[in-house]
């Protein structure tokens, strides 16, 4: 006869099915709508409830196993999260916004931070930020300001090696390409 569950054993396995259901949705909400929750700050609490798991679940060999799967899913969910947006990009914050400014060699994305998540809200191809004697390719002294903000467009100032004046259209918030 199996001894069942203590309650500190019941609140640890709910801890972890608690952050890998937020970082799946992450991951669900992410594919279909550009929207990302802000569950970057799940990575320490992760690894030090899922390791005192480990510990505690080792005699019981099912509930180890079941405890490494879900440490396992979480660091392969973690991993994607770091690595979606590919290693050569730049992130700043737009000054005086709500916004901030994704950089890649070819294109910019412009970001809306909302209190537990963040949508990109345009996506436009442009060479403005591609600096060829850069290691990354990307001119390091940019500088972006918003000029106007409509409901539907978004007129920003780029400083960086070519002055540009650029207009977006925005998404909606349930909107994807």
């Amino acid at each position: 006869m199996k001894k069942p569950l203590t309650v500190f054993q019941k609140i640890l396995l709910s801890l972890i099915t608690i952050m890998l259901l937020i970082m799946f949705s992450d991951l669900l909400l992410q594919y279909f709508f550009d929207i990302s929750l802000s569950c970057g700050e799940l990575i320490i609490p992760l690894a030090v409830v899922g390791l005192i798991s480990l510990y505690v679940f080792f005699p019981r060999k099912k509930l180890f196993v079941l405890v490494l799967l879900y440490l396992i899913t979480g660091f392969v969910l973690i991993f994607y999260n770091i690595t979606k947006e590919g290693i050569v990009s730049s992130r700043r914050a737009i000054s005086d916004s709500k916004y901030s400014i994704e950089v890649s060699r070819h294109g910019y994305s412009i970001i809306r931070y909302y209190d537990f998540a963040e949508k990109i809200v345009a996506t436009k191809q442009s060479d403005a930020f591609f600096d060829p004697n850069s290691k990354t390719a990307i001119d390091p002294g940019y500088q972006v300001k918003i000029l106007k903000e409509t409901p539907d467009s978004l007129y920003i100032e780029i400083n960086s090696q070519l002055h540009k004046l650029d207009h977006l259209k925005k998404r909606r918030l349930w909107e994807k390409d």
